[in-house]
């Protein structure tokens, strides 16, 4: 039984370690089509958090923020797919209040 269970230990670790490794290749890829999409600015004031079924979540830091990347949404939508290099294209943008820490 013992060693059973080492054996499904290493599957699960295995598993484990490829799904991580696939989440920061594509965390990373949208990082830097972020930064080359966003002023510099607005870079101070918003961060990507994720993108999930083509769907990109950034988090800005206010109600001003919010309201401006609002009204570019289109345009940073083309200019981020056009600096994305992963497989799935981001379709919408999704931007939420919240804080920056990291």
């Amino acid at each position: 039984m013992r060693d059973r269970t080492r054996h499904i230990k290493g599957i699960l670790d295995g598993l484990l370690g490829k799904w991580e490794k696939g989440t920061v290749k594509k965390g990373d890829a949208v990082r830097a089509a972020w930064a080359a999409t966003a002023e510099e600015e607005a870079r101070k004031h918003a961060r990507p958090v994720n993108m999930k079924n083509g769907i990109l979540m950034v988090i800005v830091e206010s109600s001003s923020w919010l309201y401006k990347f609002t009204l570019e949404k289109k345009d940073i939508l083309e200019r981020f797919n056009e600096n994305y290099k992963g497989r799935k294209k981001a379709t919408d943008i999704r931007f939420r209040i919240g804080t920056l820490d990291t």
